[in-house]
């Protein structure tokens, strides 16, 4: 069946479901389920850990990632050489036993062996022509109500042999948070009765500036096969609405950009069109799309969902913020900082109700800072995530950063 009868078939679907779900609730459910073997690598020609990802297909009702355990898996050359590799119990994936990169002119083949004693393997690949990012920027982006930050790559093969790419980034951003904290406020000695207690003050570090980091999801692909000059230009790899907190003080973006086979580029192009946007091991699958691994005892008969592939690598990394793109500033990360005022002289500064008192007590960190009015100590206690962002965060500046 072609990409294109699927996608109408899908589309058949939706609208059945969709008049259905007019009348009546409708509970999506699998039928003739089949368990079938997913495969996910890409080799690359970086000297690294290089990694296979195996798994089982699940329920549509089943989100949860069925890795395939207890295989053996190797990828070997055409010029004799081996590559093992073993399950890494915190990522579910296999990962090399030693660090190895992809050369020119050299055939791999993927090798498994599941734990039932089935075998599968790959079809030969090789490496694809290399190509160099030219540029990674970002730019003010409106239409159609959206407005925001638009992060575009350029790239450009002199060669015109490399006409299919795949893009991956990796994202990281800086947080100050609305209030530097000098000092932890710790509430002892509450009386349920009175609603007094007592105030113990540590002073601390401020924990005011983190980094965190994030990975892209899904399926980011273009091609030049199409076009008359080979060249990726102006095209869009992540977006950024103005709303979002990620760019308010300061975002880079690192941009991954892999070559790819044609039939590499095929295979997810159609893997994406069946509504796979996440990964290949993200969910239930919504349809069987051939790829380049078959069974080994039964290649006619036995599905294997997946693709094995060896693709050049380059990056290229970009900074910036609202200011550099025209937008107004983003608002922060939690939109409930309040602040609570703390008369140290009197506890009935705050409200009478206890069930107020006993929200402070319970749910905030109070971190808190001093200001002196008339010699006496006035606290202000503002939510943990307001003014410590090593909560959800981590004030580790990268070495690669750039202020």
């Amino acid at each position: 069946m072609s990409i294109k009868k699927i996608t109408i078939l899908i589309i058949l679907i939706s609208f059945t479901l969709l008049f259905k779900g007019c009348t009546e609730p409708y509970e999506i459910e699998t039928r003739d389920f089949e368990s079938v073997l997913v495969v996910e690598s890409s080799l690359t020609d970086e000297l690294k850990t290089q990694e296979v990802k195996l798994s089982r297909t699940s329920t549509l009702e089943n989100t949860d990632i069925l890795i395939e355990e207890n295989a053996t898996v190797a990828v070997i050359t055409n010029d004799g050489r081996q590559y093992g590799f073993s399950l890494d119990t915190e990522t579910g994936s296999y990962l090399s036993n030693d660090e190895f990169k992809v050369d020119k002119d050299v055939e791999y083949t993927l090798n498994i062996t599941t734990n039932d004693g089935k075998k599968y393997t790959s079809a030969p690949v090789t490496l694809p022509q290399k190509v160099e990012i030219d540029k990674v920027y970002a730019e003010f982006y409106e239409e159609e109500g959206k407005r925001g930050a638009q992060v575009y790559v350029d790239s450009k093969d002199l060669t015109g042999k490399a006409k299919y790419f795949r893009y991956e980034y990796e994202e990281t951003y800086k947080i100050v948070t609305l209030y530097s904290i000098t000092l932890d406020a710790e509430i002892v000695n509450y009386n349920e009765q009175t609603g007094e207690y007592d105030i113990i003050l540590t002073e601390k570090e401020p924990e005011d500036v983190c980094y965190s980091s994030q990975y892209s999801t899904g399926i980011i692909q273009t091609a030049t096969s199409d076009l008359t000059e080979n060249e990726v230009f102006h095209f869009p790899v992540r977006f950024l609405d103005e709303e979002n907190s990620l760019i308010r003080d300061q975002y880079s973006i690192l941009v991954k950009q892999y070559v790819q086979s044609l039939e590499a580029y095929t295979f997810y192009e159609t893997i994406k069109e069946l509504g796979s946007v996440e990964s290949l091991l993200s969910q239930g699958q919504p349809g069987y799309v051939t790829g380049n691994i078959t069974s080994v005892q039964n290649p006619e008969e036995e599905k294997v969902l997946g693709f094995f592939e060896a693709s050049p690598v380059t990056t290229k990394r970009t900074f910036f913020n609202y200011e550099d793109v025209g937008l107004e500033k983003p608002p922060y990360f939690y939109d409930l900082c309040q602040v609570y005022r703390l008369d140290y002289r009197d506890n009935t500064v705050l409200d009478e109700d206890r069930n107020e008192r006993k929200f402070l007590r319970e749910k905030l960190m109070f971190n808190d800072y001093q200001v002196v009015e008339g010699g006496f100590p006035l606290y202000y206690i503002v939510q943990g995530e307001c003014s410590y962002c090593t909560l959800f965060s981590s004030n580790v500046k990268p070495d690669y950063w750039e202020d």
